[in-house]
């Protein structure tokens, strides 16, 4: 084997020698990791103050032990440092790179070698030779890190080391200075110590720069060895020693880093934690002790070793510290689990592609499929249980069946099942492993699942599909590729249907690959799955799949699963097999276990035989006796125990249980029957550590292992991963079915004893639960996820006292780390089970209460939990994404943010001031089902909307199809028609759309929403419904002219064809009916539904162009009468069960299956109907504008929702959670509880009684009214007592006082309000609407001009306001001044002193005197695409700011001053916005979809956005949408003036390639206008200016004369730095920032008062940066907008005024946030 590979040989960099006097400790032959403290030696001087170590002293030093010393000296610089290549393949490239990274003290090749002996150097000597690591390149890292360095403090730190290894992968040579290439293929790391620091460091840095992006994509796994991930104590010790050597020795900043919990470590930890999902991570960890000098001590404690990652695979290692990375052979146990690891995640050999190299499984790419499936168990922790239980020899009798060889060796592509039963106890479970191992020996793609009675988890349909997805994934690209399309469009598969799953993943994808081998399923135990019927229902189509698919089945021969296999043969190949061969297996067991029994040949023989007989085939009874037969001391003895055995399993587990019951001391028999209520009851396997810390503290086992064997006998087993269970599903079926035994399990007392030690475990006060760490704490992560389901299925409802820990845990802040613990790991749908078992358990507690003395009830208790049983499905719902993302915020923001109402806010969002953000503004102040509302477009109607995975498509009158984000509700795409569209449909994958009009028909790739095909379409025929065939080569459409047509794509010349269906009907007047009334095609347009005014509803099928059945409607009770002439409304199907379900004219609900008996009616008024993706749901609308969601299979209401507008189209998101609506031209987005607590719900929903709400839900449907305010259109903030105005839709105008929540209606029109503009001094206030009529009127007596309020004091009161919601007389609030402007105002700015105010439209600049109410001066407008803005010095002047210029002009006649030129910035094509914003979080930045800044004052701050003709402020310029005609040009969309310097920020944009538009924010100074000075103070008039603005400095600008107008060089212009502006969703505004005091916790550091540039980021985070240095630098986050506030209207009027408060405009109110300057979020 040793010529497949060659090693490298590893020579000595010419490095002089210098020679150390560090002696070795006598107890200590390595010193790479944590070192001894006897490395280094210290004056007898100092021995005191560290006597307990016995320093040696120098005069005392030993001759040999300074040899020692300098021979390990040269070692060290022996060793190379940096990257060194110790093995490499001989024959092709490379397929890994595996680099070893030393620790503290190490070397790069003796940290690897047992006691540094080179041919121990495993990495080089063993490694290579494994299987599976030839094609694997090795390489060894080293860099000087050493801890007995002499010489001055050394300043490299753990970055500068993760530099170096950064700088060596990337530019690092071989021996033949060629480059190494490192990032051309996938990157595992070997870490020791330290050296996983520095590995996690350099990750980060790579992270944060492009030129390190391919390493870092690359980069597969890491192992890390004892890294001490939270530090050591020991760092701090070995400092000191360093510190006071009489050698020379220095403190080091890397060993400083080291010290327990440091600054550092908490930075590497923090930033690690977010990126390294992309990552598989396995940590190993020390299980010895050290030696320390004379003593020995623990290094690292597994707290340290371990990060707590939910992928983290730990594992501990037989050895100290320095021995975890050297090993004394290949049989090392230690170096097999390390080998082993490593082998895992090496590229393998893919069987389906001809024996070729498979291409490395993309971790990342995997990490999306995780997210996706949410599948959190490995599947071969239960494959290596079970083969631990196989014996050689056994289970090879299903080799020689026929049907087992037939369906592993058909050669036919075919599909086929394998049924192989048997009786239990039998080793069905162990033969199932012996075939999957076979299976994988012989190179076949195999996947498989284990069913499991005693894990509720591994029962589900669900789950089952979850795993196989996943395992298939894991082999085959070509389905990973498709899946992680899924996982981009934010599709969740953790809770759907199991119907809806199949679809999505198996039959949509899977059944379209055409792999040439089969794969190969093998499902074990089918009859403890919670519905197996409904899954072979499911596999009963694999015979349409392109790829053979050979399942295997394992499982009990029930009469129920034996029925519905019959069932399946008409449509499937199927064989059965008996598991009657076990009696081969069974006497080789016997045999193998008597071996060992005293006694001859003779007597095993014949006791072999006997049990043999009497085992009937059942393994586990085997067991059982012969565990008694083994404590037999004699002949006759062991035949008396066979004669009085029983036969059969119960008898025998109660011989077991009347043994335990004699032989246990009364203590002992209460700890068995509380371990096995715990075995029974959990709900899932625990393991020995968990049910450790469950026991406590009334047992406080000292060796569970031992007591379990001891006290549970032969009931109890414990796994090889230390999990406990029961020994067989028929134990725990005794136990808990049999009364009147001594360990007699009644399971509903063991859930509430369950229930009760959980949540007093979470609630306990002197229990510090550690958040940042829920994996590593046995017992925490069960507790936390699983007191929901055990509340649910106890008897707790009987006992007040649990009532009272209930209400106790939710009134303090135990509920709070709870559920940042279930967001740390990620578990927020646990909040939606509590919601769900709370409503449950208060049910059955007021039926209890019913019956008793209502001075017994407890009714401020129950109140408590009704409203948080609210609260938590809220919670989840409005705040979940930014709860997993950032845990902390439920302490502090999340409360803040809910309403006022909610139990949350006063109980935890009431705190003292400045402590959090302030929220103020709505009148409603309880939770609202509205999560969204936002307008589609005032010029067009909407007519349908579509919801898909990732995006929901709204179609309007003008022909375009407007996509937006599902996640976000931000506009996404538009495919553009061109004219009026008459149907739509999207493929099955989503990936195209079809869109049918009068006179073509046109295919579209929705990603990059280009046009693919143009097609003609008939003359004289209206296409009804169009769809695309299931394989997407098609479009299929049925038109009114009773003729269906398709449209093959395999051409650019594509044309209609009519197929040959016959649609010819005659009514009972003889007459024929020409155009059918309602069409719609099933999901893969295999199959159509027609309706014909006066027949009854008819489906065909495509293929076959023949009737497949007709929807015949009842009238009577016996079902006998037909009535042929009730005509139908709309129609759709269920694509998961095949149904049509539809409207008769009546108003009745119909669901009818064209092939199956199955045809419902319900009664109801609706005049809409859309069933959801999922199947389960649909959702009716009626023209009072009332929504109903349905329970498909039971025909149940579940939500009812009230609302006063008309419904115009309804649908339902894919996960069955929102509700999407088209009303007028508004789209909403709701989200109630009730589809929530659905949609979280487990699949088994009518058998687990955690969901027993659920079912309540279906019978007692949840109702709601909404009250869905006008939405606001614009926004303008005061900036001297900041009040704020509003204006909406219907042209109401709304004043708002600044200090509290009243307000006044001043106006009401008729069109939307686009304009409002306040005056400086607050005196004026302009309005304009979209109709261009303007309003000037006067709001409040003039304030003094230029006066403002010290920062840090409270403003002063503003104008008196009357009461709420009250319309003011126009006496009050007088009308100045009205003006029409036309179409096409673009902007409206009044001067300083509010004596004059200019319109600007798309063709003329307007001047108009406020004094004398009129028109002074009217210009062309030169560049409609500009913003005005008051010149920030000068309040006579204003300045029209273009994409290249700033262009001064007088107020007094609009006479044109100067013109300065900008400096020309190259607009960075790296921020070119894309047509797709897609999915946040996906990409380092993501494009705002309306950066446009909507507030106007006059003041300092002057944004003004850019709309197009018409429009006015409610629509501008689209940086998120291909551009249209009227979109190319260059643009100036947004102005910022701040005071300090002051300076000017622009925002402009530009077309850029492919129809796209490129955004740039850069800051420039004012131009000048008083020659080479800034103006004094006395010549601005009016005494306008900022009070704090320093003196200009000349550098500002070159000279402008005031009488002149001429051209000149502008002032300097810089951009935003990028990593500023690559996060700006929309900016707000500079704000002054004022000073507070110091203090802790979510508050940051102490600033003074500064001016800084806030902006909501695209996280949604509201954020602060401070351009000035030095503290420019950071970002600051601050508060993130609750998902109800997120839509694009909301985000375009969003705005702050100076004093720092955020308005945004929600539900037609406006929310303004204050302290949220003053506080800064640090995660």
């Amino acid at each position: 084997m040793f010529h497949r590979f060659r090693r490298k040989k590893v020579e000595p960099l010419k490095i002089p020698t210098i020679t150390e006097t560090l002696p070795q400790s006598p107890h200590q032959q390595h010193s790479e990791g944590f070192p001894s403290v006897s490395d280094v030696q210290r004056h007898s001087t100092t021995r005191s103050n560290l006597s307990s170590y016995n320093i040696v002293p120098d005069h005392v030093r030993d001759s040999s032990v300074e040899r020692r010393s300098r021979e390990r000296s040269a070692e060290r610089h022996a060793d190379p440092l940096g990257l060194t290549v110790l093995f490499e393949p001989v024959e092709g490239a490379p397929s890994v790179d595996i680099i070893f990274v030393h620790g503290l003290g190490g070397t790069s090749q003796k940290t690897w070698s047992r006691n540094r002996d080179i041919e121990y150097f495993w990495p080089r000597e063993w490694l290579p030779l494994e299987s599976g690591f030839t094609q694997a390149r090795v390489l060894s890292f080293g860099y000087n890190a050493h801890f007995a360095t002499s010489g001055r403090e050394n300043i490299l730190n753990i970055a500068d080391f993760a530099k170096d290894l950064l700088f060596g992968m990337k530019f690092g040579l071989n021996d033949n200075s060629e480059e190494l290439g490192i990032g051309k293929v996938p990157i595992v790391f070997v870490a020791h110590s330290m050296g996983g620091l520095v590995v996690k460091k350099a990750y980060i840095l790579g992270h944060n720069d492009r030129q390190y992006e391919a390493i870092i994509s690359s980069t597969r796994a890491i192992l890390f060895l004892s890294t001490p991930h939270r530090g050591t104590n020991l760092a701090e010790l070995l400092n000191r020693i360093l510190s006071v050597s009489l050698f020379n020795h220095s403190a080091k900043q890397y060993i400083a880093e080291l010290k327990q919990n440091s600054p550092a470590l908490q930075d590497i930890n923090e930033l690690f934690r977010n990126i390294a999902p992309q990552l598989q991570i396995f940590s190993f960890f020390e299980t010895q002790q050290t030696a320390v000098g004379p003593r020995k001590m623990m290094v690292l404690e597994k707290d340290s070793s371990i990060l707590g990652y939910p992928y983290e695979i730990s594992k501990p290692l037989d050895a100290d510290h320095h021995n975890v990375c050297k090993y004394t052979g290949q049989q090392d146990p230690n170096y097999v689990s390390v080998r082993n690891a490593l082998r895992s995640v090496l590229p393998k050999v893919n069987p389906l592609e001809l024996g070729a190299q498979a291409p490395f499984v993309d971790r990342v790419e995997m990490s999306k499929v995780e997210a996706l499936l949410a599948v959190s168990y490995a599947p071969e922790d239960d494959l290596e249980y079970f083969r631990s239980l196989w014996m050689p020899g056994s289970c090879e009798w299903i080799l020689l069946r026929p049907a087992f060889r037939s369906w592993i060796e058909d050669d036919h592509t075919r599909s086929s099942i394998l049924w192989v039963n048997g009786l239990p106890g039998c080793g069905k479970s162990v033969l199932s492993s012996f075939v999957i191992e076979q299976l994988q020996d012989l190179g076949y793609s195999c996947q498989y699942f284990f069913f499991r009675a005693g894990d509720q988890s591994k029962r589900t349909v669900n789950l089952m599909l979850r795993s196989l997805a996943y395992q298939i994934a894991a082999q085959v690209p070509q389905l990973r590729k498709q899946l992680q399309k899924l996982a981009d469009d934010a599709l969740q598969l953790e809770k759907a249907e199991g119907r809806t799953l199949w679809q999505k993943v198996f039959a949509s994808y899977l059944y379209k690959l055409q792999l040439r081998k089969p794969l190969y399923w093998v499902v074990d135990a089918l009859d403890e799955c919670e519905a197996p019927q409904k899954l072979l229902s499911l596999f009963s189509s694999i015979s349409q799949s392109q790829t053979p698919l050979r399942i295997m089945f394992v499982g009990r021969n029930t009469p129920a699963l034996s029925s519905a296999f019959q069932r399946m043969q008409d449509s499937i190949q199927l064989d059965t097999v008996a598991a009657d061969g076990a009696t081969e297996d069974l006497e080789l067991y016997v045999s193998k276990e008597i071996e060992y029994m005293r006694g001859g040949p003779h007597l095993k023989d014949r006791i072999t035989r006997m049990i043999c007989k009497m085992a009937n085939g059942n393994f586990l009874w085997v067991h059982l006796v012969l565990k008694e037969i083994l404590q037999c001391h004699t002949e006759a003895g062991i035949e008396q125990a066979l004669r009085e055995l029983p036969p059969e399993l119960e008898p025998l587990y109660q011989r077991i249980e009347k043994t335990l019951a004699n032989t246990l001391r009364s203590g002992d028999r209460e700890l068995s029957k509380r371990i096995m209520t715990w075995i029974i009851c959990a709900q899932r396997a625990l393991t020995l550590e968990e049910l450790s810390e469950a026991l406590k503290p009334n047992h406080d086992v000292l060796d569970l292992r031992v007591t379990v064997r001891q006290v549970c006998g032969d009931f109890v087993v414990v796994d090889n991963k230390g999990r406990v269970g029961m020994v067989h599903q028929t134990a725990r079926e005794y136990l808990t079915k049999t009364s009147g035994l001594d360990f007699s399990i009644w399971p509903r007392i063991g859930h509430q004893d369950l229930f009760t030690r959980c949540i007093s475990f979470l609630s306990s006060p002197r229990r510090r639960i550690r958040i940042e760490r829920p994996l590593t704490q046995p017992f925490v992560h069960y507790a936390a996820t699983s007191w929901p389901y055990h509340l649910g299925l106890s008897a707790a409802s009987v006992d007040h006292s649990l009532l009272l820990a209930l209400s106790s845990f939710f009134q303090g802040a135990h509920v709070l780390l709870w559920i940042q613990l279930l967001a740390t790991i990620d578990h927020m749908k646990t909040l939606v089970y509590a919601s769900q078992s709370l409503t449950s358990y208060l049910g059955k507690k007021s039926k209890v209460d019913a019956e008793s003395s209502p001075l017994m009830h407890r009714l401020q208790e129950k109140e408590l939990l009704e409203l948080w049983a609210v609260d938590l499905v809220k919670i989840v719902g409005k705040f979940g994404a930014r709860l997993v993302k950032y845990p902390r915020t439920i302490h502090t923001l999340i409360p803040a943010l809910c309403p006022s109402e909610s139990i949350i806010h006063q109980q935890f969002g009431q705190r003292k001031a400045n402590e959090t953000i302030t929220v103020r503004g709505f009148s409603r102040q309880r939770w609202d089902d509205c999560l969204s509302k936002f307008s589609v477009g005032r010029d067009c109607q909407s007519l349908r909307i579509v919801c898909m995975d990732r995006y929901f498509t709204i179609l309007t009158s003008d022909g375009i199809l407007r996509l937006y984000d599902t996640i976000t509700g931000q506009p996404s795409k538009k495919l553009v028609h061109g004219e009026r569209v008459l149907s739509f449909n999207f493929s099955t994958s989503y990936e195209k759309c079809v869109t049918y009009s009068f006179r073509t028909t046109k295919v579209w790739h929705v990603e990059d929403s280009r046009q693919l095909f143009s097609i003609p379409n008939p003359t004289n025929a209206k296409a009804v419904d169009v769809s695309f065939a299931s394989d997407e080569s098609a479009i299929v459409s049925c038109s009114d002219d009773r003729r269906i047509r398709r449209c093959l794509l395999d051409s650019s010349e594509a044309t209609w064809q009519t197929l040959n269906v016959q649609m010819e009907f005659e009514g009972a007047d003889g007459r024929q009916y020409n155009s059918s009334r309602r069409v719609a095609f099933n999901t893969d347009g295999s199959q159509v539904a027609v309706a014909f005014r006066g027949f009854p509803l008819v489906v065909w099928d495509v293929n076959t162009t023949k009737p497949v059945g007709h929807c015949k409607r009842t009238t009577d009770k016996d079902n006998s009468k037909q009535d042929l002439y009730t005509d139908i409304g709309p129609i759709c199907w269920n694509n998961a069960t095949g149904h049509v379900l539809g409207l008769y004219n009546d108003g009745c609900v119909f669901k009818w299956h064209p092939t199956e008996a199955d045809n419902q009616e319900l009664r109801t008024v609706a005049a809409g109907v859309q069933c959801s993706p999922g199947g389960t749901l649909f959702v009716t609308s009626s023209t009072d504008g009332v929504l109903k969601v349905w329970d498909f299979h039971h025909l149940a209401l579940v939500y009812q929702l009230s609302c006063h507008n008309p419904v115009v189209d309804v649908a339902l998101s894919p996960d069955g959670r929102r509700i999407y609506d088209i009303r007028d031209s508004f789209c909403n987005i709701w989200e109630p509880n009730a589809l929530i607590r659905l949609a979280e719900a487990d699949e088994k929903s009518s058998e687990t009684s955690s969901t027993a709400a659920g079912s309540t839900q279906i019978s007692l449907a949840s109702e709601a009214s909404s009250e869905v305010l006008e939405p606001l259109t614009a926004l303008a903030v005061g900036t001297q007592t900041m009040p704020y105005c509003s204006g909406d839709d219907v042209g109401a105008v709304r004043l708002h006082a600044s200090d509290d929540d009243e307000l006044s209606q001043i106006s009401q029109g008729f069109m939307p309000v686009d304009h409002i503009v306040w005056s400086h001094d607050e005196q004026y206030l302009v309005t304009a609407d979209l109709g261009g009529r303007l309003n000037v009127r006067l709001i409040g007596k003039s304030t003094s001009r230029g006066s403002e309020p010290p920062v840090g004091t409270n403003p002063p009161k503003g104008p008196q306001l009357p009461s709420p919601m009250r319309t003011i007389p126009h006496s009050r609030y007088p009308l100045v001044l009205e003006a029409k402007t036309g179409n096409g105002l673009q902007q409206v700015l009044i001067n300083p002193s509010s004596e004059y105010f200019i319109i600007a439209t798309i063709t003329f600049v307007e001047l108009w005197s406020l004094k004398l109410r009129t028109m002074i001066v009217t210009k062309p407008n030169s560049d409609p695409y500009s913003r005005w803005v008051n010149h920030p010095l000068d309040p006579t002047l204003l300045v029209q700011c273009t994409f290249s210029d700033l262009r001064t002009f007088r107020w007094l006649d609009l006479q044109d001053v100067a013109t300065s030129r900008l400096d020309k910035v190259q607009m960075s094509s790296e921020r070119t916005l894309p047509t797709d914003t897609g999915n946040r979080g996906q990409s380092s930045w993501q494009p705002p979809t309306d950066t446009v800044p909507m507030s106007s004052s006059g003041g300092l701050q002057d944004p003004a956005p850019i709309g197009d003709p018409g429009v006015g402020l409610s629509n501008v310029s689209s940086t998120s949408f291909p551009m249209s005609p009227d979109e190319n040009h260059v643009a100036v969309d947004g102005v910022f003036i701040s005071s300090d310097g002051p300076q000017i920020l622009l925002q402009r944009s530009m077309p850029s390639g492919q129809r796209h538009r490129t955004i740039q924010y850069i800051m420039t100074s004012p131009p000048m206008a008083y020659g080479n000075r800034a103006p004094a103070r006395n010549e601005l008039p009016g005494g306008f200016g900022p009070p704090s603005s320093p003196p200009l400095k000349s550098t500002l600008g070159s000279s402008i004369d005031p009488a002149a107008s001429d051209i000149t060089t502008g002032p300097e212009t810089r951009e935003l730095p990028t990593f500023v502006s690559d996060r700006i969703q929309k900016i707000l505004g500079f704000v002054i920032k004022s000073p507070r005091r110091r203090s802790s916790g979510l508050l940051g550091e102490a600033d003074p008062a500064v001016e800084v540039l806030t902006f909501i980021d695209h996280d949604d985070w509201v954020c602060s940066w401070l351009p000035s240095p030095p503290m420019n630098e950071k970002i600051r986050w601050h508060f993130f907008l609750p998902q109800d506030w997120l839509n694009p209207d909301s985000l375009r009027l969003a705005t702050v005024s100076r004093d720092g408060r955020f308005y945004c405009p929600r539900n037609g109110e406006v929310a303004v946030v204050t302290n949220w300057l003053q506080n800064e979020w640090n995660e």
